[in-house]
């Protein structure tokens, strides 16, 4: 039997709670973004694709229902620098990550960012890259904000989900269910490999600086928000196994699938005189393999002559029996 949820705003812990579709809500919400109220197209904006919404949103809230996404810490816990070199300090609601080398990957217990807290990573250059690993058992809950002016990797195999009071100004973010090791992070090299079909959800907004990559890596991802990257990149890839390579033709190539993997945006996704890729592998004798577009796709040509371009890649693994 198909069951269907639904995510409800609870004012008391200041999260989402996924419940069955006959648990009665308020009336009225508030904090929340619906994909209706961004959805009218623009110049130059790329629209199409009907229904899927209620779907995506069934299996993304009960993936990070069942990942124990019950409130979100104020600030992360348990940090620990594993590979290069910086310092964590924190003053009342606001952590200060302080990159000392070009690439640094630091483990924590759990990395979340309450709603009127505020994470900065201070980092020596816009190219430059701090790692970011969930050891623990909880979910990523970003209700609040994160600042840095290089690139941020946040790893989370239990999910990651991106609130609407979310404000993300970053160079660069990439967030990702699947793991990366040390060694190959700290030699550039950008594979992403895992078993977890948790979920990467943003329902808040996500800007990179001119030129940034947003990264969004997992089995299931979906977006309601607002991801922009004008000049950059945005790439959402569903599957198992990923490589991220942003000097190659190819940025983003899902090279294993994910059981019923899916990518949902309702939301807006911006890159103009950049590059949208939306790419998704899944296996199985049922293909449940979606890219489903409800909202706005734009990545326009600049008058400078940067072009714009928009890519969705469907491929699937199907399993035969003789």
């Amino acid at each position: 039997m198909n069951h269907i949820y639904r995510l409800v705003w609870n004012k008391i812990t200041n999260t989402w709670v996924c419940c069955a579709e006959n648990v009665k809500g308020r009336s009225k919400r508030s904090g929340g973004v619906s994909a209706s109220s961004i959805r009218s197209a623009r110049d130059g904006a790329v629209k199409f694709g009907t229904g899927g919404g209620l779907f995506a949103l069934t299996c993304i809230a009960v993936a990070l229902a069942f990942a124990g996404v019950a409130s979100a810490a104020n600030l992360p816990t348990g940090g620990n620098v594993v590979a290069g070199a910086g310092t964590i300090s924190q003053s009342g609601n606001v952590m200060t990550i302080t990159q000392g080398t070009t690439r640094m990957a630091a483990d924590w217990q759990s990395f979340s960012i309450g709603q009127g807290s505020t994470v900065n990573f201070i980092q020596p250059s816009a190219s430059s890259v701090a790692l970011n690993r969930v050891l623990g058992a909880d979910v990523s809950v970003i209700q609040g904000a994160l600042h840095a002016n290089g690139q941020v990797f946040l790893i989370n195999p239990n999910g990651v989900m991106f609130t609407p009071t979310a404000q993300v100004n970053v160079g660069g973010i990439t967030a990702s269910t699947l793991n990366i090791s040390n060694a190959d992070f700290m030699a550039g090299s950008y594979k992403f490999a895992g078993a977890s079909s948790n979920a990467i959800i943003n329902q808040g907004n996500i800007t990179t600086a001119n030129g940034g990559t947003i990264a969004l890596i997992a089995a299931k991802i979906t977006n309601d928000g607002s991801l922009t990257a004008n000049g950059g990149n945005v790439l959402l890839g569903a599957g198992s196994k990923v490589t991220l390579d942003l000097g190659g033709p190819v940025k983003l190539l899902v090279e294993s699938a994910a059981i019923d993997a899916l990518i949902q945006n309702g939301g807006a996704i911006k890159a103009d005189g950049g590059t949208v890729m939306l790419t998704s592998h899944a296996a199985g004798d049922l293909i449940a393999t979606v890219i489903n577009n409800t909202g706005v796709i734009e990545a326009q040509t600049l008058a400078t002559g940067e072009k714009g371009q928009i890519f969705f890649l469907v491929t699937w693994s199907m399993t035969a029996s003789w």
